[in-house]
Formats: structure tokens, C-alpha cells, sequence
């Protein structure tokens, strides 16, 4: 029998990757690490996305951040504002939610890559220059690539767009988690984000050994960043996949 199935990614690829799952049969819960909602200053995000004309390079850190986008702005994008997003996913959710112009410049890693550092790769392999960069994300985070593009001399602004908050198990996840711990069952966890490898710790405090005995099955990382983060936290087994659903379907099919 395949063992158990604990999605952490947030929504909305998360309940995707789990109804596929389900519908193949596997035991599969979601356990997002974060819940997302809105802008933490709304005022602010629809002011500085108003002035989008006035930034060279406008760069998404996730689906997320595009939804939150396109909730906050109904207005075309500005021709000469680049868009930068830094994965594969991210990219299409700009071409479906977006109002983009026909020639509109849109920058991400090519090959399936994903990440800041691979984001900043293409964009020096694109040999362009950006006096203004706006990036798109949560309350924190992609400080370094924030910094990279400052180093170049650009003035940098970091924009939350939506929040990002450590979700909390309910009363079945954890009656659900404690049949599996006091089991000593095998899982399979995916993680798409480094980040995501503490949050889950958080939420496993009870009960007792419940980390612990996250660490003896098998953790799937969507990037390499996630697997490094993964093996330094205890995880005995950590495999890596593409991120998107296809490909994690493929690799979970092995377990």
C-alpha cells in the first residue's frame, strides 16, 4: 500500500496537487505550512501598483503574488515595465491574470528553474539594465535578490502584496496525525519552500515525536535550496522533483 501523502504547498496549488492525488487513489491531506490573504496595507499596494509605470522591472515571487496583483489592479500593464518572475509557475499565472500588452517582456529561468538565484541568472544572461525594481511578495523575504539588483546601483522597493501566515492544524488534523504517529507510519512530505521545513515543525509540536517522526519517511523537494534545508533539518530520505503537478505526480507514483 502507498504510504500517506502530506501536501504543504499554500492555495492554490496545493488542493490542486491534493485533488490529484485523491483522485488516484492515495491517502493525501493538505497541511499547508502558510495561509495566504490579503495585503497586510491595501492603500499602499493598489498606490505604488497605480504608479507600475514609473518602475523598469516589476518582479513576481510567486503564483501568489500575481493573484494578488490582479486582485488589487484591473489596469493593463504598462508597456515599458518588465515583468520578472522567478519560476515556471509563476510565469504562466502572469500570462493568465495579468492585462498584458502584446510585447510585453516577461523574464524567468529557462529549463524549469525556480528561485532567486535562478531568476538572477536570466536576468544577467538578458544583459538589461533597471534604475527601478519593484518585487512583488509576502510581508518578507527575497532580501537577496533584493540586494543583488541593489548592488547594480537600482533603487529597490519591496512591496507586500499579500500575507503569508503559519497555518494551524484543526481538531481531524490532528486526530489524523496522532493515528499516524502512534503508528509509526510512513509518509511522504512535499515542500515547496525552504521556509515551509520550520512552519511544519510548528505545527507538529503535538503530539510529542511527531518531528521527529516526520524525518524517518520521505520528504520530495521541488528545488534543490528545499532538499539542502531538508537534509540540514534531520530528513533522512529527501528526493527532488520539478515543481509542477505533473512531475510531482510522477515521483510520488514511486512511493
Amino acid at each position: 500500500m502507498n504510504p500517506p501523502v502530506i501536501v504543504t504547498r499554500p492555495a492554490p496549488a496545493g488542493p490542486r496537487l491534493l485533488r490529484r492525488l485523491q483522485q488516484a487513489g492515495r491517502d493525501a491531506v493538505w497541511w499547508p505550512a502558510f495561509e495566504l490573504g490579503a495585503a497586510p496595507d491595501p492603500s499602499r499596494a493598489r498606490a505604488t501598483l497605480g504608479a507600475l509605470a514609473d518602475f523598469d522591472l516589476a518582479i513576481f515571487v510567486s503564483p501568489a503574488a500575481v493573484q494578488a496583483v490582479a486582485d488589487l489592479r484591473d489596469a493593463p500593464w504598462p508597456r515599458d515595465t518588465m515583468i520578472g518572475a522567478v519560476g515556471a509557475a509563476t510565469e504562466a499565472a502572469v500570462h493568465r491574470h495579468l492585462k498584458l500588452p502584446d510585447d510585453a517582456s516577461v523574464i524567468a529561468p529557462a529549463d524549469h528553474g525556480s528561485g532567486s538565484e535562478a531568476f538572477w541568472a536570466a536576468w544577467i544572461q538578458q544583459a538589461r539594465a533597471a534604475h527601478r525594481v519593484l518585487i512583488l511578495r509576502a510581508q518578507h523575504g527575497r532580501e537577496w535578490l533584493g540586494e543583488q539588483f541593489g548592488s547594480t546601483g537600482a533603487q529597490v522597493e519591496m512591496l507586500p502584496v499579500y500575507t503569508r501566515t503559519e497555518h494551524t492544524l484543526d481538531g481531524a488534523g490532528l486526530t489524523r496525525l496522532r493515528r499516524w504517529v502512534d503508528a509509526d507510519a510512513r509518509v511522504v512530505t512535499v515542500f515547496s519552500s525552504s521556509e515551509a521545513v520550520d512552519a511544519l515543525d510548528r505545527q507538529l509540536v503535538v503530539p510529542s515525536g511527531a518531528p521527529a517522526w516526520l524525518r524517518r519517511g520521505v520528504a520530495v523537494a521541488t528545488h534543490e535550496r528545499v532538499a539542502e534545508k531538508l537534509l540540514a533539518a534531520g530528513y533522512t530520505r529527501v528526493e527532488l522533483s520539478a515543481p509542477d503537478d505533473d512531475a510531482l505526480m510522477a515521483r510520488l507514483e514511486l512511493f
